[in-house]
């Protein structure tokens, strides 16, 4: 789907004549609403600020309307009769009309829960205050099956937000079933910012019982690499930030370089055996180089099948790493190479 062509669609849900709403329009918002993913949904709120009219009409029921040409509306009567106005006013300009929208608003779909977090990082506090009172409220009514949508966009965007992110992202890791939501959705997903999601997610140790099956059976090769490596190594890496390292200040020459922290992983000896066996079969030859890496470090028996295995690899990022190898643990390299 086009987000922009749809935002033009949408502008049309807007116009209030008398007021009264286009109900086509707001049938149209409706229809296409449901189709976006919570990245998606988070792009309206700008284009929808900057498309509403700007100067205020202040009520008899006390909120406010940002539609200068249609006169005092009557906004409580609107969502009582449009539950679906709710879900289009939660991106409003006015302050006053998204608190409403947050309190009223039906909380149904993965869009509409998608609304109700980004107004807990509203930069109206009274807004964020409603909101999290509002998702206090949904979120022990969600199963599972609710909360995989949103998982990936809280992992790499709820958590990082400044005003109300943290505490949104902590009130979900407290849900029961957030462990198990977790772990279905860097199985199940293909795509997206997965690797840096579950680097971050690994900083904490809450989340080690999943890393086997993740490695086995992620659909993405990232998600298994990232587990694999982990695993295989006993250490979970991820960025903590980012330091400049300066080649010339005369010329003002620098580099951004990533500041990598680390912190250890226990795993038994069986399950790093039966990863490194994995990863040496995996289809994709970027885990099948992370086996090779393995055995560069540790080195295997002599007529292991593995390194035969390897060392016939079509891949040539597996073969460089298995002549490597070679040259290591069975002769012919100094020991300034190795």
């Amino acid at each position: 789907m086009k987000l922009n062509k749809d935002i033009s669609r949408f502008d049309a849900a807007w116009q209030v004549a008398n007021g009264k709403l286009d109900p086509f329009a707001l049938s149209l918002f409706e229809e296409r609403r449901k189709l976006l993913s919570p990245q998606q949904v988070a792009q309206l709120d700008q284009p929808f600020r900057s498309k509403a009219y700007r100067a205020p009409v202040r009520t008899a029921s006390g909120v406010t309307s940002w539609f200068t040409k249609s006169g005092p509306v009557d906004w409580d009567a609107q969502f009582s009769r449009n539950p679906t106005f709710g879900l289009l006013a939660i991106h409003a300009a006015d302050g006053h009309l998204r608190e409403r929208a947050v309190q009223v608003a039906p909380m149904d779909d993965t869009a509409a829960l998608t609304a109700l977090l980004l107004r807990c990082n509203d930069w109206a506090a009274q807004v964020r205050k409603v909101a999290f009172s509002r998702l206090e409220a949904v979120l022990p009514r969600l199963n599972q099956a609710e909360l995989v949508p949103l998982c990936l966009f809280v992992l790499d965007r709820v958590a990082r937000w400044e005003r109300g992110g943290a505490a949104v992202a902590q009130m979900l890791a407290a849900h029961r079933d957030w462990p198990l939501v977790v772990k279905a959705t860097f199985l199940e997903t293909a795509t997206g910012p997965l690797p840096r999601s579950l680097r971050q997610l690994l900083r904490s140790p809450d989340h080690n019982w999943a890393l086997p099956d993740l490695a086995l059976h992620a659909q993405s090769v990232f998600v298994r690499a990232v587990t694999v490596e982990t695993l295989l190594t006993g250490h979970a890496h991820w960025t903590e930030g980012y330091d400049w390292v300066w080649h010339d200040k005369v010329f003002n020459l620098r580099q951004k370089v990533p500041r990598r922290e680390k912190r250890a992983v226990e795993v038994s000896s069986a399950t790093r055996a039966m990863m490194l066996r994995h990863a040496g079969q995996d289809k994709s030859a970027k885990l099948r180089s992370l086996a090779a890496d393995y055995l560069i470090t540790v080195g295997a028996p002599e007529g292991d099948g593995l390194v035969t295995s390897l060392t016939n690899d079509k891949a040539k990022s597996v073969q460089w790493r298995m002549t490597y190898y070679h040259k290591k643990w069975v002769g012919n390299l100094s020991a300034q190479e190795s």
